[in-house]
């Protein structure tokens, strides 16, 4: 030890009880409140950036969802006007024919109708043909257009040579400038002989807010920026505070990360003219649209940020406050000590006559009860038969103390073990055992999916409690192939199942004794698990409820519908379960799944 810390500690030893006890009071309230403040600043980074970027790909695959939505509706109401047999016929008949007025508007009439069976449609701002010959042939007006008169534009041929029959243009790209609130949708208009040919195109306009208003949905962050753009990254519409140009938009769109799908990804740590962004894309499905989401990472650790001012705040308040409450209670401690003292100088000073202090209970009090004691026996020294018995006394009192703590810790164990015998410890045990196990289980950590193998084990877990609560009167088998064990499925969709077998099926039976099987396979690449019991079955009224809202048979707190909901939620209409029942012969409960197994993820 350096001289310096030596002279150090002997400075600290010297100084007066009372401000030991303040920077003692203020470094337990200091030095907690810290590591509070530094794990808590670390774990709610690091959780709200998982949360935030959860949240962007949920929001973005919602957001494309809904996209795809609007555009299918727009898309059905093109492809039933460009099949129309008036349409196919009107865009190809013979212009010289409508030479005649009358036959013209009669013509332009039943056009009209078919056209505005679909003004009622919120989308849709406007609806125009462009036709080969027909009306447009000898009269133009805002609805009917010569197609001739477009065939030279950039924008017609490149749709005439691309394989698709629609395409979704900036209105702009059609009208010049002038029209750049408004989005563009064409569908060619087929032949009506030959479908590989067309001899018109019918176009719909659509007004950018109706897209706007779904990009800003997907705004999570105030800086969140998302954009919805053509395969030749047209922008097509965008949220209000989007603040990247054409180029910057396809510098960024070439920076996807190399053996990725340009078009549907994510990047969330790319790193554009020195900002951190989090970047993805996904394309419309059937149409040629994709849209870009784009979150500065400002915007993530901003919450963060937030909350590590907050809380450095409240320490800036609380450490001001706890300094005059660590003095006063340091005080407060001390000051029967230093009354103690004064009366110590008397006596040191041969004054014996002084009156006795007030005691309390704890460690000062015990010294200042020694010190009366002391000053009395001092002051009484002619009694020492007293004092010696008085000491006597203390010292048998302390004894006793001393045997009866020990045997009054032996009967206190002994007790617990009689009645731990008394009750049956092993079969208590295993009964929490196996309701940790199943706990344990059904939370998984808060994930969602888990792996066929541990659905299957907090089945078992939830028969073997089961078992317990009956008398052993269920078998369950389970014939799952091994190399399934890693399919991860939706947790919990067993369980309720397995309830259901046993409390509606098994126990209703007059032996109240059954069999359930588990068992799986892969099916045409999908896997199919199949629940059966020997219990006495399900009516046909009943099956045929089962999936019906607010009606469905209730599975241990999980409706048979709601099982129903989740599955094909995550995997889509073609997966699900169904049921097949006899009368006192048992109900099978199949269920289909895609084939995600956990080395697929």
């Amino acid at each position: 030890m350096k001289l310096t810390d030596f002279k150090a500690l002997r400075w600290f030893n010297n100084l007066s009880i009372s401000f030991k006890l303040f920077a003692s009071y203020l470094l337990v309230i200091c030095i907690p409140f810290l590591l509070l403040l530094f794990i808590h600043l670390n774990l709610t980074q690091r959780e709200n950036k998982e949360q935030m970027l959860y949240s962007s790909h949920k929001m973005l695959d919602e957001t494309k969802s809904y996209l795809e939505y609007k555009s299918q509706a727009v898309t059905e109401v093109l492809n039933f006007i460009a099949f129309n047999d008036l349409v196919q016929t009107s865009v190809a008949s013979d212009a010289a024919q409508y030479e005649d007025v009358n036959l013209w508007g009669t013509d332009a009439n039943k056009l009209a109708k078919v056209l505005n069976q679909f003004r009622n449609n919120e989308d849709i701002d406007t609806i125009q043909l462009y036709m080969k010959q027909g009306l447009a042939g000898a009269t133009e007006n805002t609805d009917y257009l010569r197609m001739g008169s477009i065939e030279s534009t950039d924008w017609f041929q490149r749709f005439t040579s691309s394989k698709s029959s629609s395409a979704w243009l900036p209105s702009s790209a059609l009208d010049g400038p002038s029209d750049s609130d408004r989005i563009s949708v064409l569908r060619k208009i087929p032949n009506y002989h030959n479908i590989q040919q067309f001899d018109g195109i019918v176009r719909a306009q659509i007004k950018q807010s109706a897209l706007q208003s779904v990009l800003e949905h997907a705004v999570i962050t105030p800086s969140t920026s998302a954009v919805l753009l053509n395969n030749r990254s047209e922008i097509l519409s965008s949220t209000s505070k989007f603040v990247y140009t054409p180029d910057q938009l396809k510098q960024l769109l070439l920076m996807h990360p190399a053996k990725t799908d340009k078009d549907n990804y994510w990047n969330d740590n790319l790193v554009y003219e020195g900002t951190r962004l989090s970047f993805g894309i996904q394309e419309i499905p059937h149409t040629d649209m994709k849209i870009a989401m784009i979150v500065p990472y400002s915007d993530i650790l901003k919450s963060t940020t937030k909350a590590r001012n907050r809380l450095i705040s409240i320490f800036l308040i609380v450490i001001p406050l706890t300094l005059p409450l660590s003095f006063f209670v340091a005080a407060s401690a001390t000051k029967r000590l230093r009354r103690l003292i004064v009366h110590v100088r008397k006596v040191k000073n041969g004054n014996f006559q002084v009156a006795p202090l007030p005691t309390n209970e704890d460690e000062i009090g015990e010294l200042t009860r020694n010190f009366n004691v002391m000053v009395q026996n001092v002051s009484r020294l002619v009694d020492e038969t007293y004092t010696l018995g008085r000491e006597v006394k203390n010292k048998e009192l302390k004894a006793l103390q001393a045997q009866i703590n020990p045997h009054f810790l032996y009967n206190t164990l002994d007790l617990i073990n009689v009645m731990a015998i008394e009750n049956g410890s092993k079969e208590i045990s295993k009964v929490v055992d196996e309701l940790a196990i199943f706990y344990k289980l059904s939370l998984s950590n808060g994930r969602e999916r888990v792996t066929l193998e541990n659905e299957i084990k907090h089945v078992a877990s939830y028969v073997h409690i089961q078992n317990m609560r009956f008398g052993e009167c269920i078998t369950l088998i389970v014939e799952v192939p091994r190399e399934l064990n890693d399919c991860m499925v939706p947790k919990i969709i067993l369980q309720p199942i397995i309830e259901n077998a046993i409390l509606h099926g098994i126990m209703e039976k007059d032996s109240e004794e059954g069999t359930i099987r588990i068992s799986a396979r892969v099916v045409k690449g999908d896997i199919l698990i199949e629940v059966e019991d020997d219990g006495v079955g399900i009516e046909q009224d009943k099956l045929d409820a089962l999936f019906k809202e607010k009606s469905g048979e209730q599975l241990g707190g999980f409706g048979v519908l709601n099982i129903q909901e989740r599955l094909q939620i995550s995997y889509g209409s073609a997966y699900g379960m169904e049921f097949e029942s006899h009368i006192h012969r048992g109900t099978i409960v199949r269920l289909l799944l895609p084939d995600q197994r956990d080395y697929k993820r």
